[in-house]
C-alpha cells in the first residue's frame, strides 16, 4: 500500500499501465523445510519427513487499468488480469521417488481493487489508507497422474475396475483433477502511515468462496466430487508492521470443504513473517498448519505441520516508483 503512495503523480482519468502494475491481493511464493512426516497412503516408506516443499506463484500481469490517482485525489481504482501458473512440490526424504506429483494450479484472477486516502479530524497528522478488492478467480488443480483414483480400482483412469470405487484413496499414483470458480473479498487499513520513512500499521480481512465444477477439460468427475466436495469457504485475519520500508506480518486463516463424503475437518493456519528492505522482495517465514492436506489427493489426510523458510512477495516485471531510494513498503 505504501509502494502506491510513493509513486509519481500521473494524469487524472482512465489509463492503461503497462510495465507499473501495482500488485495486490495475490499469492506469495514459498520454499520451506518441516521437521515433521508426511504420510502417503500405500507409500510403504510413509509416514516419510518432509525434506522441502514449494509454492510457486509467478503473477504474471496483462496492461493494468487505472482509474483516479491516489497520491493527487486521495482515490484510486484498479483493474487488473493477472495470469498464475501455480505448483505446488512437495520432495520427501526417501531412498525412492521422494517427489510427490505437483499440485498444478494455473488461474486466472480479474481484480477490481479501490484504494483511497482517510483523513482524521484533524487534517494535518498521519493519514489512514483503504485498499478494498474483489478477485473473480477461474482456475484448475491436479497432480498430472492417470491411476484410479480409488485403491480398489485397477487400470488408468477414466477406464477402471469396478467402475464405482470405494474408498481408501490411490494416494500413490491416483488421478485428481478439478476445474474452480474462486471469488474473494478483501480489505486493509493503514494507519499511523509515514510515507516518507515508509512506516505503517496495517490490518487486514479477507473471505473466499470457491466451487468446484466438471466444466471443460480437467473437471471434477462425480466420485471424486462425493470424497472431495461442491467447494470449499475460508476466512483470513492479517496485521502488519512496517518501519523504515522493513516489513512484519502476522497472518491467520480458516477453510473448510462443504458437500463432502465422508466430513473434512476444517484446516487452519498461523504464519509469521519478516520482510526486511534489502531483501528485494525475499523475507523469512514460520508458519504452522492444522487440519486437512491441501496438496492434491492427499485431502484426506490429516495434518499438523512447521514450515520454515522464505517467502516472495513481488512479482515479475513489477516496478514501484519511490520519492527516495528506498523500496516500497506494503504493496
Amino acid at each position: 500500500m505504501l509502494g502506491v503512495w510513493a509513486g509519481e503523480a500521473r494524469a487524472k482519468g482512465l489509463q492503461v499501465e503497462f510495465d507499473l502494475q501495482t500488485p495486490l491481493f495475490l499469492d506469495r511464493t514459498y520454499l520451506f523445510a518441516s521437521p515433521n512426516r508426511i504420510k502417503v497412503l500405500g507409500d510403504p516408506e510413509s509416514p516419510a519427513p518432509l525434506l522441502v516443499e514449494g509454492q510457486f506463484a509467478p503473477n504474471l500481469f496483462l496492461p493494468q487499468l487505472r482509474y483516479g490517482d491516489f497520491k493527487q485525489d486521495g482515490r484510486e481504482t484498479l483493474f487488473s488480469l493477472v495470469f498464475t501458473p501455480k505448483i505446488l512440490l512437495r520432495m520427501l526424504n526417501t531412498d525412492s521417488n521422494p517427489i510427490l506429483p505437483p499440485s498444478y494450479m494455473p488461474k486466472f484472477t480479474l481484480q477490481a481493487a479501490h484504494l483511497r486516502l482517510l483523513h482524521g479530524p484533524d487534517r494535518d497528522g498521519a493519514p489512514r489508507m483503504l485498499a478494498l478488492g474483489l478477485n473473480v478467480i477461474v482456475g484448475h488443480h491436479s497432480n498430472g497422474e492417470d491411476g484410479c483414483f480409488f485403491a480398489n480400482q485397477t487400470g488408468k483412469d477414466p477406464d477402471c475396475t469396478p467402475a464405482e470405487g470405494q474408498l481408501p484413496l490411490n494416494e500413490v499414483s491416483g488421478s485428481f483433477s478439478t476445474n474452480l470458480l474462486r471469488f474473494e473479498v478483501h480489505g486493509r487499513l493503514g494507519f499511523g502511515v509515514d510515507p516518507h520513512t515508509l512506516s505503517a500499521w496495517i490490518v487486514g480481512a479477507n473471505a473466499f468462496y470457491e466451487l468446484n465444477t466438471a466444466i471443460g477439460p480437467g473437471g471434477l468427475s462425480p466420485q471424486q466430487r462425493t470424497v472431495y466436495g461442491d467447494g470449499h469457504w475460508g476466512v483470513g485475519l492479517t496485521g502488519e508492521r512496517t518501519v523504515n520500508g522493513n516489513r512484519f506480518r502476522l497472518e491467520g486463516a480458516l477453510s473448510h470443504p462443504f458437500g463432502e463424503t465422508p466430513g473434512q475437518r476444517s484446516t487452519l493456519s498461523v504464519e509469521l513473517a519478516a520482510n526486511p528492505w534489502w531483501g528485494s522482495g525475499f523475507g523469512v517465514f514460520a508458519r504452522y498448519v492444522r487440519g486437512q492436506d491441501y496438496y492434491n489427493i492427499l485431502f484426506l489426510e490429516r495434518i499438523s505441520l512447521w514450515q520454515f523458510g522464505l517467502v516472495f512477495e513481488l512479482n515479475p516485471g513489477t516496478r514501484l516508483k519511490t520519492d527516495s531510494g528506498k523500496p516500497p513498503g506494503f504493496q
